[in-house]
């Protein structure tokens, strides 16, 4: 099966957010062990928002609604071509005025599609 791309553009002022999963340990005289948790320790986020008229917003939001569960390819504003799924109940539409939608939406690493 073929993994699909987000194509859409997303507004300017985009943020997103890295974690890096680590395990620890601290021992009494100061001394701090640190380790990553795995292959994949490090993960990274995206908030994003796409607008327009309401018939282009639903198929982005059909889009979106069906890769909670399934990976996409998209390329971060660094350049960097990954796979993400769409964070569950992070799909925000909001409507400013008549005919225009506003959708909100949180991208989260994958790792496997």
């Amino acid at each position: 099966m073929a993994i699909d791309t987000f194509t859409w553009c997303v507004r300017v002022g985009s943020s997103g957010s890295n974690t890096v999963a680590t395990l620890q340990a601290q021992f009494g005289d100061g001394y701090k062990q640190v380790a990553g948790a795995g292959i994949n320790a490090e993960a990274e986020t995206w908030n994003l928002t796409c607008n327009g008229k309401v018939e282009a917003m639903k198929v982005l939001r059909d889009f979106l609604l069906s890769h909670v569960t399934r990976s996409f390819w998209w390329v971060n504003p660094w350049g960097e071509k990954k796979l993400y799924r769409i964070k569950a109940d992070s799909v925000s539409p909001a409507f400013p005025m008549g005919g225009f939608v506003e959708i909100s939406f949180v991208f989260e690493q994958s790792f496997a599609p």
